[in-house]
């Protein structure tokens, strides 16, 4: 066995379906429990995850996503009843959420910068 500078060690208090729910992400992130808590471990001290607040997030972007098909649903209805809509609002709006869409998928990823949240750019 290789020597290895993990010296230190610590114990941690979990519940059957915490430690449940940890191991199905492990062997889906293809690594035993161990290695993948060491992994969260070391991504959050980077910078470049945040767990429980991006956990927070997604549960809250999937409500929007989820409100939104249901506007999409709701929108092609009255359409095939032969309503009319405004396209250049839909479109307008659309492109908004595709812009929040974007940041949220480069701010879940990637570590914060110095300065603040990047900017969106300006519709033009």
């Amino acid at each position: 066995m290789a020597q290895t500078d993990r010296l230190h060690s610590f114990r941690i208090r979990a519940s059957r379906a915490d430690l449940a729910a940890w191991e199905r992400a492990a062997q889906g992130a293809n690594l035993n429990r161990t290695a993948w808590l060491r992994s969260l471990a070391s991504d959050a001290t980077a910078g470049t995850r945040h767990p429980g607040i991006l956990a927070d997030e997604i549960r809250a972007f999937r409500r929007e996503l989820s409100a939104c098909g249901n506007n999409l649903n709701q929108i092609a209805h009255h359409l095939n009843s032969g309503g009319h809509a405004d396209p250049e609002a839909t479109l307008d709006r659309l492109g908004g959420l595709m812009g929040e869409v974007s940041d949220f998928l480069h701010n879940a990823h990637a570590p914060k910068r110095k300065g603040g949240t990047r900017r969106r750019r300006a519709a033009g």
